[in-house]
């Protein structure tokens, strides 16, 4: 299909066909593909790494190369992210294909790569396979599904150790296997929660080492734009949306108020670390998120007036994990999680997002998510557990939380 002919076909193709064909000709040919929508936008975003493997790396936001990052709950420093290169760009508010040059332009085997991504993604549009390809699954990292009696207990040893001093906060999560449907389809899904949940980062991910994540979190990590605004949030709070009234008449219970302002605190002491003290911050006001309504705080910094270019890669440093998915204080936090919750969190409460795609770098915490092996769908959901925290109600609030991708998938 010569050039003109594919432009063509991309402006008159309808999105899901489109994207299937995109996640189609990855699999086929083993590639790490990132489809994504930002929230509050209609345009949709695919990027595909040519090279068949997505580097490990210690991100730096100011010098990386466009592409997408997702990072595990534990990467000390950043070093172990995954990062997807942008060889192959796509969004539907261009309608082209764009090309990231390689660091070598004579390296033959990109561009021989490139080559058969663009001929199976060809064949896909122009005749959709019998079998479609499945993704490859990778072995499963290390899981413990948690009965309402083992969560119930976790949260009854956290409030313990916060009522003996050990952390103020610990965010406790677990995990839930559910069987997929037999006519399961992932792109289809993901464009089902794009129409559902606009206030997310919308996603799905293939890694073929990691295999396939999909998601939609609500949570800024870090953002920056091209007018050197930096951006970030504190979330914090749960309990069902009650569409009969108005956000602003939400009641918060003292516990909530007390969790979503110690991740305020945590994101303002991060900024005292670096002596950072000119920025904006607005809140705490009720937002919603999907089925779920949640206290948020928002921070904004002039990155050009504070003469700081670099500090979207230092927050980030400094944030993760913060204390929405880990506690008060971090470090005897974590270690109790880590001791206590007898599984790996993986990429759940990870980061995940577009770096330097149209000269914007967006980082989600990946919160409302789920790993997709063969025919099971793994749903990961935490709670910020403090001193006032009863375990039953803690159990629902996971829960709640788990519908945001049961309520897809079933």
């Amino acid at each position: 299909m010569r050039r003109k002919a594919l432009e063509q076909t991309l402006q008159t193709t309808p999105r899901l066909n489109l994207f299937q064909g995109f996640f189609q000709a990855a699999l086929k040919n083993n590639l790490p593909i990132a489809i994504w929508r930002l929230p509050n936008q209609d345009t949709q975003n695919v990027v595909v790494d040519l090279s068949g493997q997505a580097q490990q790396m210690k991100l730096d936001l100011e010098e990386s190369r466009p592409g997408f990052a997702f990072s595990r709950f534990l990467n000390p420093h950043l070093k172990q992210t995954y990062f997807l290169n942008a060889d192959v760009h796509y969004s539907t508010k261009l309608d082209t294909i764009q090309y990231l040059t390689p660091p070598h332009a004579l390296d033959n085997q990109w561009h021989q790569s490139q080559q058969r991504f663009l001929q199976a993604f060809e064949a896909t549009l122009e005749a959709a396979p019998a079998s479609p390809v499945h993704p490859k699954t990778p072995t499963p990292n290390r899981l413990h599904i948690a009965s309402e009696t083992d969560y119930s207990q976790l949260v009854h040893r956290g409030v313990e150790a916060i009522k003996a001093g050990l952390f103020k906060k610990v965010v406790l999560s677990r995990a839930k296997s559910v069987d997929l449907p037999a006519n399961f389809d992932h792109v289809q899904t993901f464009m089902k929660l794009c129409q559902r949940y606009a206030n997310a980062l919308v996603y799905l991910v293939y890694v073929p080492e990691i295999g396939l994540w999909m998601g939609a979190t609500p949570e800024t990590l870090i953002s920056t734009d091209d007018q050197q605004q930096f951006r970030t949030i504190a979330l914090a709070g749960t309990q069902a949306h009650n569409h009969e009234l108005p956000l602003s008449h939400t009641a918060w219970m003292q516990k909530e108020i007390e969790e979503q302002a110690m991740v305020s605190r945590y994101i303002i002491n991060c900024f005292k670390k670096i002596r950072l003290r000119e920025f904006e911050e607005v809140g705490p006001k009720t937002v919603i998120a999907g089925n779920l309504v949640h206290l948020c705080t928002r921070f904004k910094v002039d990155m050009q007036a504070v003469n700081f270019a670099e500090l979207g890669t230092v927050m980030l440093d400094l944030l993760h994990p913060t204390s929405a998915v880990c506690g008060m204080p971090k470090e005897t936090s974590q270690e109790f999680i880590l001791q206590h919750e007898h599984y790996d969190r993986a990429f759940y409460s990870g980061f995940i997002g577009p770096v330097n795609i149209t000269q914007a770098t967006h980082i989600f915490v990946n919160l409302r998510c789920m790993q997709l092996l063969g025919n099971q769908a793994i749903l990961y959901a935490g709670a910020g557990i403090t001193e006032d925290s009863i375990p039953m109600r803690e159990w629902h609030e996971t829960e709640m939380k788990c519908k945001t991708m049961l309520d897809i998938i079933q």
